[in-house]
């Protein structure tokens, strides 16, 4: 097993983190945590708002954020798992990362601010990973 392999996988559930945060926004009491930096790794909060509605910490989320997320954090996650060969097999990978990244760039695009990004530009460098062979199958 290569330690590139390891350092990608954790990219991608880096980037299943960014998407899923999604179901579970920052209140304005946790925004202010560690100095406010929490919105940086947790780039979800209450009243972010866009193309897709606006979240609430107690309302419902929009329909299509919520869609979004949780199909980019499963297919990243999946993709994670892909590309150490556990449970998924390496010649997935690509097509689950790629996949997986555009949702999650459409999803922060949707809401778009500061705090995305940081997710978009690892979401780039996904996308470049999946369009380009460098990534060896472990072994």
């Amino acid at each position: 097993m290569t330690v590139v392999n390891w350092l990608f996988s954790a990219l991608l559930i880096l980037q299943a983190h960014f998407a899923a945060s999604y179901l579970v926004p920052l209140d304005s009491a946790a925004q202010q945590e560690f100095g406010g930096l929490l919105r940086w790794v947790w780039p979800w909060s209450e009243r972010d708002s866009g193309l897709f509605g606006q979240l609430t910490v107690s309302g419902e989320l929009p329909l299509i954020g919520l869609f979004l997320a949780m199909t980019a954090g499963t297919l990243l996650f999946c993709a994670a798992l892909s590309v150490v060969e556990l449970w998924i097999p390496f010649g997935w990978w690509r097509i689950l990362a790629g996949s997986g990244a555009v949702l999650s760039l459409v999803l922060m695009a949707g809401f778009f601010g500061a705090t995305k990004l940081i997710p978009m530009a690892l979401n780039a460098v996904v996308l470049w990973a999946a369009g380009t062979d460098w990534l060896r199958p472990p072994g």
